[in-house]
């Protein structure tokens, strides 16, 4: 999961400084919760007669086994001026669970100085070895975000803020079948209120629907079929999920749509440690969907390098693959590439709409035995680039 997304050369100057520098001093006070068992790998560091170099102490603190990481953040960007916020992830396995992969419970909060703020909460845990599977993620905000229009052909140059308070929370639960292979269902609901723009701008002109704000509440199926290595950082495997969620009147939805998406990943390991990573995303909606529940292109996941939301639409198809090399000790790098496209419809899609955008990213490993990364991505498209720094994988 990557913590924020900068677009402007001087802002993502001020954002890695600060980011880095607060992520590394507080890091090295930081304690394993539980004695390591005797076969952690460990580098044994002689500092009676010499002290320890920078890089020393960074490998060595990577090394110990904690099961947590916690990093705050200091940057500035056009939208938010000033802002400063938290991120904590907790590792962990339900007691006698130890065969199942590890869980993860993660938050994130950020207040800026224009008093915007937001809070995410992300849950992944598997239980009773593996049997259930349980993923969620909630949301709430008071921010805003630049409105470039619906569709596949707008001007990147001309946007303008908009701004609202945002409460979403999705909550997926799934049942073990056959190895590897998960049924069950999903819930959603999301609310945007005190939705303002200005009279005459691009929302106000289009035919965007819930200009007025929109309260949704949904449900539907899912399939799930997972053979990672692990959930933050896979090395090996195959990930494919299938569902559909349905927001209905009956449900209490005020805009009645359907979503079905369609998300599959391969990860393939070569040579030593290093990865191929290859991903395919359909999202397609039909009814009156919400202008800010279509699918969008852009962000720190899909398509890096475009800002969140620039293109949206109902329906959008993307790939991209990823390369994982690690390099020295603790240190990595990334090197991305996808392509993707937004239409009102699936019998729009024609190959000369597609965009294109292509990167590379800094990781440092900093919980070693469970392979947790820090670092930035940093994007380009056509025209636009855009810099994410946070921890984790994009997918």
């Amino acid at each position: 999961m990557f913590l924020s997304q900068i677009t402007t050369k001087k802002s993502a100057f001020i954002a890695i400084q600060l980011w880095l520098w607060l992520f590394l001093v507080p890091c090295f006070q930081l304690h394993a919760q539980d004695n390591p068992p005797n076969d952690t790998i460990r580098i044994t560091l002689d500092t009676t007669h010499v002290k320890k170099s920078f890089v020393k102490r960074v490998i060595a603190e990577a090394t110990k086994k904690r099961k947590f990481l916690l990093a705050p953040e200091l940057g500035r960007s056009p939208l938010t001026g000033f802002y400063t916020g938290i991120y904590y992830l907790q590792l962990f396995k339900l007691k006698g669970d130890t065969d199942s992969r590890t869980s993860n419970i993660e938050t994130y909060g950020t207040v800026t100085e224009r008093q915007q703020y937001y809070l995410t909460f992300n849950n992944t845990v598997l239980f009773d070895h593996e049997k259930y599977f349980w993923r969620g993620n909630t949301y709430l905000s008071k921010f805003n975000e630049y409105f470039y229009g619906l569709g596949n052909n707008i001007d990147v140059h001309n946007s303008d803020p908009i701004y609202f308070n945002y409460f979403n929370t999705l909550q997926r639960v799934t049942r073990n079948v056959i190895p590897h292979m998960f049924v069950g269902l999903q819930a959603q609901f999301n609310k945007t209120y005190n939705l303002t723009y200005d009279k005459g701008g691009l929302l106000d002109e289009s035919s965007a629907i819930g200009k007025g704000g929109s309260q949704n509440l949904g449900a539907g199926p899912l399939f799930l079929y997972d053979s990672r290595d692990h959930v933050i950082y896979t090395r090996t495997g195959t990930y494919l999920d299938i569902s559909a969620m349905f927001f209905a009147k009956a449900f209490g939805s005020q805009y009645p749509f359907t979503n079905m998406t369609i998300d599959f990943r391969k990860f393939i390991k070569f040579y030593k440690n290093d990865v191929v990573c290859f991903q395919t995303l359909i999202n397609y909606n039909w009814g009156n969907v919400p202008f800010r529940q279509l699918a969008l292109m852009g962000g720190d996941i899909m398509m890096r390098g475009y800002y969140p939301g620039i293109y949206r639409d109902n329906f959008m198809m993307a790939q991209q693959v990823e390369f994982r090399i690690p390099v020295y000790k603790i240190f990595g790098v990334v090197l991305f590439a996808a392509v993707a496209e937004v239409q009102h419809t699936l019998q729009a899609f024609n190959w000369q709409d597609l965009k294109y955008t292509y990167g590379v990213g800094l990781r440092i490993m900093f919980i070693k035995h469970e392979r947790i990364n820090v670092g930035g991505d940093l994007g380009f498209s056509k025209n636009t680039k855009t810099l994410a720094l946070g921890s984790g994988e994009s997918f």
